[in-house]
């Protein structure tokens, strides 16, 4: 067994590695998702000490993202800023970034993770709204879960009409146990 594990931090080391070469052959940046351990693989203690519905939460946001085309995606676990307080809470993150183009006629990301949201019974959090010109950011809850999502974008320049904004989309989900007893809540 313990061979097993040896192999596949060498495995992981070689994976980064040649990740870290291509990039830099290619002069772009290798995707953000990180290879996922194995079933059965010891969990981080920030992954394991969340609750389930929180992981799942994520889990199934992260997959959302991947399905928007040409956006890389990774999901980290650990703590998450809360928008509101700005204090760090147990939770787990998702973060996208895309391109317009590459999205093509399909919604753009805001409106595609809001129906996305509705869909599945989550309840919209009107404490967690903001919109501005470079982005927009909004919270969901259902049960025991809060999350929150900021999708930011370039908006260009309003001194410079002439200013060509740039093609990219960045999206951050994190989710939190939410109720009165929450840990770390405002």
């Amino acid at each position: 067994m313990r061979a097993r594990t040896i192999g596949l931090d060498v495995v992981l080391m070689f994976a980064m590695a040649a990740s870290l070469t291509l990039a830099g052959a290619s002069g772009q940046a290798p995707p953000a998702s990180a290879p996922r351990p194995p079933k059965g693989a010891a969990k981080s203690p920030a992954r394991s000490a969340l609750p389930a519905a929180v992981r799942d939460a994520c889990d199934a946001a992260a997959t959302l993202l991947k399905t928007f085309p040409g956006a890389s995606v990774d999901r980290p676990d650990g703590p998450v800023e809360d928008p509101r307080s700005t204090k760090k809470r147990p939770g787990c993150g998702v973060h996208a970034r895309g391109t317009f183009a590459a999205l093509k006629d399909t919604p753009l990301p805001d409106v595609r993770l809001g129906t996305w949201f509705v869909e599945r019974g989550w309840k919209e959090n009107p404490e967690y709204d903001a919109d501005g010109p470079d982005g927009t950011a909004f919270g969901y809850e259902r049960e025991k879960v809060l999350c929150f999502v900021s999708v930011h974008w370039d908006g260009g320049d309003d001194s410079d009409p002439d200013a060509v904004p740039e093609d990219w989309f960045e999206v951050r989900i994190g989710c939190v146990t939410n109720g009165p007893d929450a840990p770390g809540k405002p």
